[in-house]
């Protein structure tokens, strides 16, 4: 006769249909947490440099050439640190990889506050720029794969949320830091405060697990590689993705890069370094990423998109024509450039995840990403050439059309994944 406290034991390591449930929605909320809470964190982290970079020129005694070449390293490092992150997402797992990355982006920015010379700030933010151009496509790769096929646009559109729930907190410290010490010391506590994401991510991916899609880790590390994007069943995808994004950041670049000087210089609204006019911006931003997920689920993925950014050209064409007669009216116009915007990025997590399977899901995610952020980069340098004989203005328009255009053209060529479930994507591939 068996023992009846082995059969307890042994009917006590069973789990009902109902456990096994929770267990998969605890494990889909701690993975939501750690992918929003990674990317928000980021957002905290690297807005920090924009912010402080005057004291710290000031401080360093370094001129506004060399602050804008330490700049643009950091965002050279950040689309290679993307490019490549997701592939190493793809070998070694999707949470190693984001806490990884994470971390490093944390320890990098808390050393910019040692920086002494110009040297020292160039090799601690461009080490941050690696990192932090890594964690978007780790982050999007994981929660795809934790995700319900039916909410993937809402939740994706959550995540994006959190980087203006980063800036914002990163603004609001910026203030406090440089209202309570001197702007030569406060700068530098200010970029000690990047360890928190370091500490957060520890804790928010306790008892997440790895869900790896495709045959396996063998051949996953195997497959996984830029260069398999590039063959002939994904080619297509490939292109048509990245040329996407290639227009998708173009279309944010060419706004957000000259909105405030262009408030400056020719509308007259001096409040673009105020806390009032960026949280404001912020404030958009967040609404738009937010509410777009739930019309990605409901309508579908180029619908909606679509509809974005045709909502994106009609805010920023009010905004740079319509006539502002107080900063009330310059408020509303900001608001609605920012939620446009940020509507037109909530959907990349979800449209660009499900384009490519999991076994070279992060690659192709980062690839599209930052290579088509990459190309997008030169937006801003032709509406400078351009502003010389036809003014600031339209020419930001006549850039932020031809991008959406060409992010709207890419978009329809490629499937609508609307319903898709990915798991089936993962098990065809070949």
């Amino acid at each position: 006769m068996k023992d009846p406290h082995a059969i307890h034991q042994s009917l006590q390591f069973q789990p009902s249909p109902t456990d096994l449930t929770r267990i998969a929605g605890s494990q889909q909320r701690r993975v939501v947490i750690a992918s929003a809470l990674g990317w928000g964190l980021d957002g905290f982290d690297h807005t920090m440099f924009a912010l402080a970079l005057g004291a710290i020129l000031t401080t360093l005694h370094l001129s506004v050439g060399v602050g804008g070449t330490i700049s643009t390293a950091s965002l050279v490092a950040s689309a290679i640190g993307g490019l490549f992150g997701g592939a190493f997402a793809d070998r070694y797992g999707r949470v190693r990889v984001l806490v990884w990355v994470v971390v490093g982006f944390s320890i990098f920015t808390a050393l910019t506050a040692t920086a002494q010379n110009a040297t020292q700030l160039v090799l601690w933010r461009t080490l941050e720029g690696l990192c932090f151009g890594a964690e978007w496509p780790v982050g999007v790769a994981l929660l795809s794969e934790y995700t319900a096929d039916e909410r993937r646009g809402r939740m994706m559109a959550v995540m994006q949320s959190a980087y203006a729930i980063g800036w914002a907190l990163s603004t609001i410290a910026y203030f406090v830091m440089f209202s309570i010490m001197p702007a030569d010391v406060a700068w530098r506590w200010l970029f000690v405060l990047g360890l928190l994401p370091a500490i957060a991510i520890f804790v928010a991916r306790r008892g997440i697990h790895e869900r790896r899609s495709g045959n396996g880790r063998s051949e996953q590390a195997a497959l996984a590689s830029i260069g398999r994007l590039f063959h002939r069943d994904l080619r297509r995808v490939t292109m048509f993705s990245t040329i996407f994004m290639v227009g998708g950041h173009g279309t944010y670049y060419s706004i957000v890069t000259f909105l405030p000087l262009y408030l400056g210089t020719e509308r007259g609204l001096h409040v673009a370094g105020t806390t009032t006019f960026m949280l404001i911006q912020i404030l958009g931003g967040f609404i738009g990423y937010v509410s777009v997920g739930w019309f990605h689920d409901r309508f579908g993925r180029r619908p909606t998109q679509t509809a974005t950014i045709l909502f994106s050209m009609i805010a920023i064409a009010a905004f740079l024509y319509l006539p502002v007669q107080s900063l009330t009216t310059g408020y509303v116009l900001v608001f609605l450039v920012g939620a446009s915007i940020s509507s037109c990025a909530g959907g990349l997590g979800a449209i660009l995840s499900e384009q490519f399977p999991g076994a070279v899901r992060g690659a192709g995610i980062g690839f599209a990403y930052n290579v088509g952020r990459g190309i997008a980069s030169f937006g801003p340098m032709l509406i400078g050439f351009m502003a010389k004989q036809h003014g600031l203005g339209w020419s930001m328009m006549v850039v932020a059309v031809a991008c959406a255009v060409l992010s709207s053209a890419a978009l329809w060529a490629l499937s609508e994944t609307l319903g898709l479930k990915i798991s089936e994507l993962d098990k065809n591939f070949k």
